[in-house]
C-alpha cells in the first residue's frame, strides 16, 4: 500500500482495539464503526470530551434526515432565529464532533476474498484559502473545526447543539452519566443506501458502479460501517427518558407533528404559528436553497464552482420516501429485504 493510502479501520469503545476492516480470516468485519486509521488520534479525546446536562445531541447514521432534523432542533433551541440560520452555516452552529477526521476521498479498491473488494482512501484537507467571500470571516472557525473539532465543540458556550455520526459507544463517556437530551434519526435502509450513494460521490468521490456500492453497503465496508450496529446502539436504549428516536419517514409524512414532538422533548413551548413558521422555513425547497445548511459553499470549495448544477448531485437531494425503487433492480431489492429481515429478526425494529 502506497504511503497515504488506507483502508478504513473498525473501532469499538476500547481505545487501541481496532483492526483493518479486511483483517479477519473468517471474513467478518472487525470493529463496529469504520473510520480512517487516523481516528486513533481523536478516539480517546472524544471519549474524554466533557458533556453538559443542557446539551442537545443529534446522532445519526449519515443520510437519515439529520441535517433537516438538526435545523428543527437548532431553531427550537434558539427561539426561531431564522436570520442566523440563513447566515451562519450549520457546521459552525451545530458542529460534528468528529469533523477533524471526515475529509478523505476514494482512491481505488482492492480484492479481499472471492469476488469481494474493499475501498481505499486518502486523506484530504479543506482548501481554506479558496473559500468564497461569504465564508472568509469564518475561516479561522472552520480551520479550528476541521483541525481539532473536539476542542471546537468544548469551547462552544452553553447551551450547545452537538452533532455526530458515531455510534453510541464511540461518543463521550460522560453522556451516560450526564444524560443530556439526545435525538437519533433513522431511515429505511434501502432509501438510505440510495441517498448515501450520491452523498459518497459528493463528499468522498466514490464513483463506482451502483451494484458495487450496494455490496459494500450490505457488507458494512463503507465509511461508518454497519448500519445495524449503529441503529441498535440507540434503538436498544429507546426507552431511556433522555433519548428520542425520530424516523425520516415520519418527518416527511407529518413535519408539523415531528416539530411538536421535538419541542416537547426539549421542553420548549411553541405556538401553532411557531410550528407553521418552522415548517415553512424547513420546506424541501427552502432547505435546498439555504446555503447555510445545504453544504454548497463547502462542496464547491472541494469540487469546483456550481457543482450542484453541473453534476446534478445535491446535498439536499430529493427527500422522497421509497425512491429506492427507481434505482434498485428487483434482485437488489430482494437482496436488501433478506438482509434487513436477517438483521432485525427477533427484534421489534421494523421498516
Amino acid at each position: 500500500m502506497s504511503e497515504g493510502v488506507f483502508v478504513l479501520k473498525g473501532f469499538d469503545n476500547n481505545c487501541g482495539k481496532n483492526q483493518d476492516s479486511n483483517d479477519d480470516s473468517n471474513g467478518t468485519r472487525l470493529g463496529k464503526c469504520l473510520l480512517p486509521p487516523y481516528f486513533d488520534n481523536f478516539h480517546q479525546k472524544i471519549l474524554d470530551a466533557s458533556v453538559r446536562e443542557d446539551d442537545i445531541w443529534l446522532v445519526s447514521f449519515p443520510r437519515t434526515g439529520s441535517t433537516w432534523c438538526q435545523e428543527m432542533i437548532w431553531l427550537i433551541r434558539n427561539n426561531l432565529d431564522f436570520e442566523t440560520a440563513q447566515t451562519t452555516i450549520q457546521q459552525l452552529r451545530a458542529p460534528l464532533i468528529e469533523s477533524s477526521i471526515v475529509l478523505f476521498e476514494y482512491i481505488d479498491s482492492i480484492p479481499i476474498k472471492d469476488d469481494m473488494t474493499i475501498p481505499r482512501f486518502s486523506r484530504m484537507n479543506l482548501p481554506l484559502d479558496l473559500l468564497p467571500s461569504p465564508l472568509q470571516k469564518e475561516k479561522s472557525k472552520l480551520a479550528s473545526l476541521f483541525t481539532d473539532s473536539v476542542s471546537f465543540v468544548e469551547d462552544l458556550p452553553s447551551p450547545r447543539c452537538v452533532k455526530s455520526h458515531l455510534p453510541l459507544e464511540l461518543l463521550p463517556e460522560e453522556i451516560l452519566k450526564k444524560k443530556p437530551k439526545m435525538i437519533y434519526t433513522m431511515r429505511n435502509p434501502k432509501d438510505l443506501c440510495i441517498s448515501y450513494y450520491f452523498h459518497c460521490q459528493m463528499i468522498h468521490k466514490i464513483y463506482v458502479e451502483f451494484d458495487i456500492f450496494c455490496d459494500w453497503f450490505l457488507n458494512g465496508l463503507l465509511p461508518i460501517g454497519s448500519i445495524f450496529d449503529h441503529y441498535f446502539s440507540f434503538w436498544n436504549k429507546r426507552d431511556d427518558l433522555n433519548i428520542l428516536i425520530i424516523n425520516y419517514e415520519d418527518m416527511k409524512i407529518d413535519t408539523k407533528e415531528t416539530v411538536k414532538r421535538i419541542a416537547s422533548f426539549m421542553e420548549r413551548s411553541l405556538s401553532d404559528e411557531d410550528v407553521d413558521n418552522i415548517c415553512e422555513f424547513l420546506s424541501f425547497q427552502n432547505m435546498r436553497d439555504n446555503k447555510a445548511c445545504n453544504l454548497q459553499i463547502l462542496v464547491d470549495n472541494r469540487q469546483g464552482n456550481d457543482f450542484y448544477n453541473k453534476s446534478g448531485i445535491h446535498f439536499i437531494r430529493k427527500g422522497i420516501v421509497g425512491d429506492y425503487i427507481n434505482y434498485m433492480s428487483p434482485e437488489m431489492i430482494e437482496k436488501f429485504d433478506k438482509w434487513i429481515e436477517k438483521n432485525t429478526r427477533g427484534t421489534d425494529l421494523k421498516f
